[in-house]
């Protein structure tokens, strides 16, 4: 089975252009998604704009999107890369990826690990530490954004109000690392409530989905707030035409996180209605993983309904 569609045989290609410590750094990325950004950045668009690494963690993304830039060659201009992050430890589990020899700490700075990994690349990259919500980027034009940091319903809203208008048609690439995932439906969503401004070019294991921009994007044609300003019935709608897009069997990633938008609406009988619904349908076999969203949202919708978790 083909994991992913669209760009195998590039990401194939990608491997003779990327260099060694690409694969070498720790990273929550695939490297089918790492060899992506760097042709991204390399071959996609080679324009001088500005390159956007939303939520880069400890600097898997923003070393692939930056030694893409550097392999361009001499003869091609080259672009800053624009990297976003809290810059801060905020789950115990995020231990796992710290490398040997580095410390680890909740509510610490990532930023030693960070410098760290993307060495090779750093003159490329100007840091932008805090909440990408109150960030604000103005009209230069955008090359590539690649969005791994919408992780909630309102980070979503202020990143493709603030980044999405310096899109250059024809041009600029749009990667959304968390698309073909089952806990985050507003970047489905969003793509395709912006279905024509977007050329759709397919995604790669584990979750990124690429898309060219080919009409612009202004700020008025995004709702303020996904959440409150669309229907439950819009958004199950938009969900399900991008299960379609992306085909069986991973559409059922796309029909599970309907089961967010229940909850997110207070509909708790009808989320795990739709849990069971994907449940009955798809295996692990069929998706790796998809069991872990299954136990997940049990559990969130539970917590949703006791007031123990909030919506975000």
């Amino acid at each position: 089975m083909s994991i992913g569609a669209g760009f195998d045989e590039i990401i194939e290609a990608e491997r003779a252009y990327a260099p060694a410590d690409l694969f070498e750094v720790n990273s929550m990325l695939s490297h089918e998604e790492r060899l992506l950004l760097h042709w991204a950045t390399r071959a996609g668009n080679t324009s001088p704009d500005a390159v956007i690494d939303g939520g880069c963690f400890l600097g898997g993304s923003t070393l692939a999107l930056g030694s893409g830039v550097l392999a361009r060659g001499g003869w091609l201009p080259s672009s800053e890369v624009h990297a976003y992050d809290l810059f801060v430890y905020s789950q115990e589990n995020e231990k796992d990826w710290v490398p040997e020899g580095f410390p680890f700490g909740f509510g610490e700075s990532t930023l030693p690990v960070f410098e760290h990994q993307v060495r090779t690349v750093r003159p490329l990259i100007t840091l932008h530490a805090g909440d990408i919500r109150a960030e604000r980027w103005g009209d230069a034009p955008i090359s590539v954004c690649f969005v791994d940091i919408a992780k909630s319903w309102d980070t979503g809203d202020a990143v493709w109000r603030e980044f999405f208008p310096a899109l250059v048609p024809g041009r600029s690439l749009v990667i959304q690392q968390d698309l073909v995932h089952w806990g985050h439906p507003w970047c489905a969503i969003v793509m395709e409530l912006l279905a024509d401004r977007f050329e759709y070019l397919g995604w790669v294991w584990y979750s990124s989905a690429v898309y060219r921009c080919v009409r612009s994007v202004d700020a008025a044609d995004l709702p303020s707030s996904l959440l409150t300003k669309l229907s439950t019935a819009e958004m199950l709608a938009l969900l399900d035409r991008a299960a379609d897009r992306f085909g069986e069997p991973f559409a059922g990633s796309l029909r599970l996180s309907g089961a967010v938008v229940l909850g997110a609406h207070r509909e708790y009988q009808a989320a795990r209605d739709r849990v069971d619904e994907v449940r009955a349908r798809y295996t692990t076999e069929m998706i790796p993983y998809i069991d872990e969203g299954y136990a997940y949202l049990d559990a969130w919708i539970d917590a949703v309904e006791a007031g123990t978790m909030a919506v975000r």
